[in-house]
């Protein structure tokens, strides 16, 4: 299990009690579980290899944060699991080799598979009242060869902020099978992070809206955008923009069903 993330292997040597219980309704299923733990590895190795996007535990939360809203978990969910599959050993070894079989099997697909991007880096506009923030491709070809294609920004304050500003992430969804997964989120200087997020089928036109706390100071917005393709099929996310508008006074109600946790 050399794939595995390091917090996988450090459970396994902490816990030694072992159960051949079939997993309780509060525990995420062997398969989902598996799954999820295949998708965290290579979100692990995306942190890796980009260090420099990846720098505060924020960034960090806000990629794992996706992967959650992909498989339709909370970060508790998880917590509650491990501790479960921790104390029952010979089912969560297995959960472990079916999530290295799916590393393995999505491995062998991406080196059949040919370039994934399309497109160049359109530049970042910031001067305005209604400005496309997407310093990234705007378009973007999907093929499912790999488990994870997130598409990442962070923006930090500048002259050009307000209390209050609005971000709406957008993508538009070509010939596409699978879902598309939307996180948005900010930090506030009172050491809190409020964040929303969508997952839906990625037909069409789609989109995001982030409405920053007017009462707090904001000293980051950053999110991500993935889409969640099939195997044997091409996609494109096309359109792909983070639009930034002034804010409205009706701050509370636009802000409603957006949640806050505390990062420090």
């Amino acid at each position: 299990m050399r794939h595995l993330p390091v917090f996988i292997t450090l459970t396994l040597l902490l816990f030694s009690a072992t159960s051949c219980r079939k997993t309780p309704s509060h525990v995420i299923p062997e398969d989902k579980m598996a799954a999820l733990m295949a998708d965290v590895n290579i979100g692990n190795a995306i942190v890796e290899s980009e260090r420099g996007r990846y720098a505060t535990d924020s960034a960090k939360m806000v990629l794992m944060q996706s992967i959650y809203a992909r498989h339709g978990v909370t970060a508790e969910q998880v917590d509650t699991s491990m501790v479960w599959y921790g104390h029952n050993i010979e089912t969560y070894v297995k959960v472990c080799e079916k999530a290295e079989e799916i590393l393995t099997a999505r491995i062998e697909k991406a080196e059949q598979a040919g370039g994934k991007s399309i497109g160049t880096p359109s530049p970042t506009s910031l001067d305005g009242d209604s400005v496309n923030l997407w310093a990234g491709t705007q378009i973007r070809r999907v093929t499912g060869a790999e488990a994870s294609d997130f598409q990442t920004f962070s923006l930090f304050t500048d002259k050009n902020w307000d209390r209050g500003d609005r971000y709406t992430l957008s993508a538009k969804g070509i010939n596409t099978r699978g879902s598309v997964t939307m996180f948005i989120a900010a930090d506030y200087n009172d050491g809190t992070t409020e964040y929303t997020s969508l997952v839906h089928p990625a037909e069409d036109m789609q989109r995001l809206t982030f409405v920053v706390d007017s009462s707090k100071v904001a000293t980051r917005v950053y999110g991500s955008l993935f889409y969640s393709g099939t195997p044997g099929n091409v996609a494109y996310l096309d359109s792909i923009s983070l639009v930034r508008t002034r804010g409205r006074n009706d701050n509370a109600s636009a802000r409603r069903g957006q949640l806050t946790t505390r990062y420090r």
